[in-house]
């Protein structure tokens, strides 16, 4: 009896040492191509399965379109913070995908990226990633992407 208290007690406690974070990938494309469209899946599917991988809690959502700087008035908060706050996300990793004419197809030519803090709003990480030239000459195309999903949450991963 004394043996099941002592586990009972080592269960509950090993779940307070495990810290998983929960995000919202939230990512804007310009366009509503559905083949630029499929590549933007491609690169959401590596960012969550890294983050699934480092343990974490992330769910998805996008935009088609240019995404709104605020909400109705000046002073409302982002859509992807209202978004986060409301799926119970601590952080947002905001993607831009940014396409261009490349032997005559329309491909992510590269990213911008934001990590935010939910709580306080403020900006944690910022960046950018290309897809590797190589690939594409090598019609290695979704790799390429998977490559760049991976960049852009290890950046994030850093942080958490």
């Amino acid at each position: 009896m004394k043996r099941k208290i002592i586990m009972l007690v080592l269960v509950f406690f090993t779940g307070f040492l495990l810290s998983a974070e929960t995000i919202l990938l939230y990512t804007v494309v310009d366009t509503d191509v559905v083949d630029e469209q499929q590549f933007g899946d491609l690169i959401e599917s590596s960012v969550m399965n890294e983050f699934f991988d480092a343990g974490h809690i992330i769910f998805n959502s996008d935009i088609i379109g240019a995404a709104p700087e605020r909400g109705m008035d000046y002073f409302k908060e982002s859509d992807s913070l209202q978004m986060a706050k409301a799926g119970g996300a601590a952080f947002i990793l905001e993607v831009k995908l940014t396409y261009n004419e490349v032997k005559g197809k329309s491909l992510p030519d590269y990213a911008e990226f934001r990590f935010i803090n939910v709580t306080s709003g403020n900006l944690i990480n910022k960046g950018s990633v290309s897809i590797d030239k190589k690939l594409i000459d090598k019609d290695d195309l979704e790799k390429g992407l998977a490559v760049m999903g991976a960049e852009m949450a290890d950046s994030a991963l850093k942080y958490l």
